[in-house]
């Protein structure tokens, strides 16, 4: 079947209109927020006929105050995200588990949103955030346990605290990136057999540099006392993990070399106490 002008109409990131998405169904049981239905089938997938994918993917996002914690996929069950309007940029939360399949043709009988849009930049953020869920990177057991088990003095646990940290940083921190035992896979057995790491604070150098590097100097020195409170002792030295470094760099400064050599680590927050953090790696 030919490609039509209607098909053409629709580009992964596109938000669908309130009358669509009433007209559909396409609301998010989790909240009674007005919903933001955003388009996540690639370009691609959109243009082909129907008789090959008959079917387009959406998820169901609101809209927040402010970018925090999630943005540039730093979760992969969660998305805050930019949309650019004429009046300034939305921000908008995206879930995965609000992931939604409708019919081409029923799409294709609307229109997209004219008043809100992503920039390449944007498109590339949502890209690479459905993605993560899928590839997915192998720390071992052990190493990711012994971040499970860390504990740490008052209420919060050790990974509650580094979400703190991650969302403290909000729309300047891009991604934690891990040195782990450069880069060999060790099922380490006992607390004195230690895992060796190096961390990367990696802050995004294209909007307001100088506060971004600022929030991940700030970062990089609350995750390293954090690892000193939580695996160190004035008696006996590191145990179960030596964190070696923790940097902020900015992703201007990255070479493909060290990208390739380091993994990102993600901080599965939305499911700390039912499903343990999973870490992942970016395309």
């Amino acid at each position: 079947m030919a490609v039509t002008d209607r098909q053409l109409l629709w580009r992964q990131g596109d938000v669908l209109t309130d009358e669509a998405a009433k007209a559909l169904n396409l609301q998010n049981s989790e909240n009674t927020d007005q919903p933001f239905v955003v388009v996540i089938s690639h370009d691609c997938d959109l243009a082909a006929g129907v008789d090959k994918a008959p079917d387009s993917e959406v998820i169901i996002g609101r809209r927040i105050d402010e970018l925090g914690g999630d943005s540039y996929g730093k979760t992969a069950r969660r998305l805050h995200i930019e949309y650019l309007t004429e009046n300034g940029p939305v921000t908008i939360e995206l879930l995965a588990t609000t992931k939604q399949s409708i019919a081409k043709s029923n799409l294709f009988a609307t229109h997209p949103r004219q008043d809100m849009w992503l920039d390449g930049r944007g498109v590339g953020i949502l890209q690479r955030w459905l993605a993560s869920r899928y590839h997915r990177a192998a720390f071992p057991e052990a190493f990711e346990y012994r971040l499970r088990a860390a504990t740490i003095p008052g209420r919060k646990t050790f990974l509650k605290k580094i979400e703190s940290i991650l969302d403290a940083g909000g729309e300047h921190i891009r991604a934690l990136l891990f040195d782990l035992d450069e880069g060999k896979d060790v099922e380490r057995k006992t607390p004195e057999d230690l895992y060796q790491l190096g961390i990367i604070v990696l802050y995004d150098s294209s909007q307001d540099e100088p506060i971004a590097a600022i929030a991940a100097t700030k970062a990089a020195k609350e995750l390293e006392d954090l690892f000193e409170t939580a695996f160190h002792s004035p008696k006996v030295g590191w145990l179960n993990i030596c964190l070696q470094y923790c940097d902020p760099m900015s992703d201007s400064a990255i070479t493909v070399a060290q990208r390739e050599m380091l993994k990102q680590w993600r901080l599965e927050h939305m499911s700390l106490q039912t499903d343990p953090p999973q870490p992942m790696i970016t395309l």
